[in-house]
């Protein structure tokens, strides 16, 4: 009887470290979007978040200390994204205008659970344009915290500034869907309940 207890709760160990390897392996969800994987959209939550700590962290990772953070989302980027993100950011950052020479591009937003990347394109001291991947850590519900970028030393193409897109209305029936990977995530559409308490 021991024998088939261990033998039961040995097969069981496997069965679960095989199915959490596989969860690990999941394509996860990009914004931009890219083939094969899930699309995010960039206002739901944690977007908005993932690209500002992104941003910050490669800021005060790669960029002279003091200097404003200048930051340009990816093309088509709606114009409440801008703002939900220059929000987060606070002082000391601003949105990229066309007359901006430098500033630091969100390339591409990874999500896959509890992990998230941000690729950041920044301007180093010498001039060369480079690519760095911002790591963060974190859970729905919770922020989502940078633990370490990653620097490619291979020199990118100078990024252009990609306009907010305009025109877009919240109220729409074109507006955000929820996250694909986070059920129940609230895209703006649903009405306010004022007697609620959160």
């Amino acid at each position: 009887m021991q024998r088939i207890t261990s033998t039961f709760v040995l097969a069981s160990v496997l069965t679960s470290g095989l199915f959490v390897s596989l969860l690990g392996c999941t394509a996860g969800a990009t914004y931009p979007p890219t083939s094969g994987k899930t699309v995010l959209s960039p206002s739901t939550p944690p977007c908005p978040q993932l690209m500002a700590s992104g941003l910050r962290y490669a800021q005060q990772r790669l960029a002279p200390p003091g200097e404003i953070l200048v930051f340009n989302l990816p093309p088509q980027t709606p114009f409440y994204v801008w703002d939900d993100v220059a929000i987060k950011l606070g002082e000391g950052s601003r949105p990229m205008t066309e007359s901006d020479k430098v500033g630091m591009t969100m390339q591409q937003l990874r999500l896959n659970g509890s992990n998230a990347e941000v690729d950041v394109i920044y301007v180093t001291s010498d001039g060369v344009w480079q690519m760095a991947t911002v790591h963060l850590e974190g859970a729905f519900g919770a922020e989502y915290r940078p633990s370490f970028v990653q620097r490619w030393l291979i020199p990118v193409e100078k990024p252009v500034f990609n306009p907010p897109l305009a025109g877009v209305n919240l109220n729409a029936t074109e507006a955000p869907a929820a996250s694909p990977i986070i059920p129940g995530t609230p895209t703006g559409n649903e009405p306010v309940d004022p007697t609620s308490k959160h």
